[in-house]
């Protein structure tokens, strides 16, 4: 599952306007197939990806205040989530995965309250083995969500 579909999907079961939810997402041109060598299907699943995030009232670009973060999500009753994101790509998972801890690490700053942060992976067994070698405690200090995403559910996983 490449990076756009793992947010497309996170937005679909977890964050949809439809639902309250005010969602911005950003995108890069890697992950819509621009630039560089691509896996043939790519560009034509990041095309729609992105118009169904059109279409459900995503904002695409960097958020005004969180910047290029992957994902925020902000509902008047469940806060604001920042998140970001990691796909199937050419890179090592253990890459992507220190990759994605460390963005959203960068850009906690200060811990707002109301303001909470995650990284999401697609549900699969070869990134849940990935997402197992973050310490437990470490995600509980810094009350760091973990979401596996599939195209019908996006769950909340903790390290053991």
């Amino acid at each position: 599952m490449y990076q756009i579909e793992v947010k497309r999907h996170l937005v679909a079961n977890t964050f949809n306007p439809s639902d309250g939810w005010r969602v911005t997402v950003h995108l890069d041109p890697m992950e819509l197939a621009k630039g560089g060598q691509h896996a043939p299907d790519k560009q034509a699943i990041a095309a729609a990806c992105q118009q169904w995030l059109t279409e459900h009232g995503v904002t695409l670009s960097a958020h005004d205040i969180y910047g290029p973060a992957d994902l925020v999500a902000t509902h008047p009753t469940h806060g604001t989530h920042i998140i970001e994101v990691e796909g199937d790509s050419r890179r090592q998972r253990e890459q992507s995965l220190y990759s994605a801890f460390g963005q959203v690490v960068t850009t906690m700053g200060t811990l707002p309250a109301g303001v909470s942060f995650g990284v999401a992976f697609p549900d699969a067994p070869e990134w849940q083995r990935q997402v197992q070698k973050m310490p437990a405690e470490v995600c509980r200090r810094l009350n760091l969500l973990i979401w596996l995403v599939s195209a019908s559910a996006s769950r909340n996983f903790q390290p053991e």
